[in-house]
């Protein structure tokens, strides 16, 4: 159908603004940032040893005794109830009935005729499921460079998020006149909404022992770390609304300097980390505890703008056991500690639940890590399936290449035609340099 295609050429634009023109960032959902921590499920907090310790937890910078440079790219994409479905319907209707040709005759006469009425009430049933609070399309992704030193971090980062957010406008719904509230003057549609947001900053992480072991008769109390990123970001929004009589001829134009908007901000991040035993490690982190705002493009055509887009502080935790002493085996949970609430999709909340695992097998030359895991938006109102995510790691020397991928068991249907995609899939890929002193 021509809306489904609409719609994937809008994600496929998304992402494209999310990679190349700032990333889509939003105050949104947590980034699955990393190959390894996309692998397993988004657990990263307490188990992140790289260069990738800038975004998920600064602290660890401060236990690292090497060197990383790496280059990431994250993809994640979901579809957030029926509004695909919906609007697909909607395109039916409009193919099967002129309806264009009934609302310009009720602006005309004020009295439609039964046949225009009914069709008109039809209308108006699908239109009615684009008001359900929190569908839409959602994505988020990331892609940089990470560089670390020891206990020392310097990276820039396209980090972000976009949304397709369905609209639905319940005053302007009579059907027997062309008044104010007439249907000729409703204003259901969609929005497409994007917040680039390129952040450049440092980081640094410092350990110490946990003092008076001693005095409780024990060897060590354990290790505990603090450490934080200070961020310089800039902003690229984006806003468009389309009328749902528009949908199919719709053009977003990306460069119109009237819908996209440029602004500077900073960011702070803080990071803390305990591990009591060596097979046992505690993280939380804060990014961007200053909930930093940027400025929004002034789309005039839509009803209900928004003033800025604001990157709410989140707060995440994590735990990582170890049970063999080493590496070579690790379970590693996460939790965000807070409800992550979107500005570009309305009604659209986040509280992920992460679990994974990774086990490094030690084959001769190479080092081969296989790992796997899930996560589950505990936040959504919709019915969502716990994700499933997998991936590898191969190090060959001081070269490792990372993939992850992950998807839903649960599908939607997109189309009348039945077709059915993954509620929500996952891709990422890095490629890094690292070694040990």
């Amino acid at each position: 159908m021509r809306v489904l295609n609409t719609m994937r050429s809008v994600t496929a634009w998304g992402l494209a603004l999310v990679l190349f023109a700032g990333g889509a960032a939003s105050a949104g959902e947590w980034n699955l940032v990393g190959s390894r921590y996309q692998a397993m499920g988004g657990a990263g907090v307490a188990v992140v040893d790289d260069a990738l310790a800038s975004y998920w937890n600064p602290a660890a910078l401060a236990t690292a005794k090497s060197f990383d440079a790496m280059i990431n790219v994250d993809i994640v994409a979901a579809l957030e109830g029926d509004a695909v479905e919906t609007i697909d319907d909607i395109d039916d209707t409009f193919d099967d009935t002129d309806i264009n040709a009934i609302i310009d005759n009720l602006n005309a006469t004020g009295m439609p005729t039964p046949e225009d009425e009914a069709a008109l009430d039809a209308l108006l049933e699908e239109l009615e499921k684009l008001g359900d609070d929190g569908i839409g399309v959602v994505g988020n992704a990331s892609t940089g460079l990470n560089l670390r030193w020891q206990r020392y971090a310097v990276f820039s980062r396209l980090d972000g998020h976009f949304a397709i957010d369905p609209t639905y406008d319940d005053q302007r719904i009579e059907t027997d006149n062309n008044g104010a509230n007439s249907i000729v003057n409703n204003q259901s549609g969609a929005r497409v909404r994007g917040l680039g947001v390129v952040e450049t900053g440092v980081g640094y992480g410092h350990s110490f022992q946990v003092p008076f072991a001693d005095k409780l008769g024990l060897e060590s109390l354990g290790t505990f770390s603090v450490g934080a990123n200070l961020k310089y970001m800039r902003g690229i929004s984006y806003s468009k609304y389309v009328g749902y009589r528009t949908l199919d001829d719709a053009e977003l134009k990306f460069d119109d300097k009237d819908l996209r908007e440029e602004s500077d901000n900073f960011g702070l991040d803080l990071g803390f980390l305990y591990k009591p035993f060596d097979f046992l490690s505690i993280g939380m982190v804060a990014r961007n505890v200053n909930s930093p705002k940027f400025d929004t493009g002034n789309d005039v055509s839509d009803p209900d703008p928004v003033d800025d887009f604001q990157l709410d502080a989140q707060v995440r935790g994590g735990i990582a056991v170890y049970p063999l002493m080493s590496d070579t085996l690790v379970i590693a949970s996460d939790l965000d500690l807070t409800k992550n609430e979107s500005d570009l999709l309305d009604g659209y909340a986040s509280r992920l639940w992460s679990v994974g695992a990774e086990w490094k097998l030690p084959i001769p030359v190479v080092t081969l890590a296989l790992r796997g895991g899930g996560y589950l938006n505990t936040a959504s109102g919709a019915d969502h399936s716990f994700v499933l995510t997998g991936g590898l790691g191969l190090r060959v020397w001081l070269i490792s290449l990372d993939v992850a991928g992950g998807a839903s068991p649960k599908t939607i249907q997109v189309d009348s035609d039945g077709d059915d995609f993954p509620s929500r899939v996952n891709l990422s890929a890095v490629l890094a340099i690292s070694g040990t002193f």
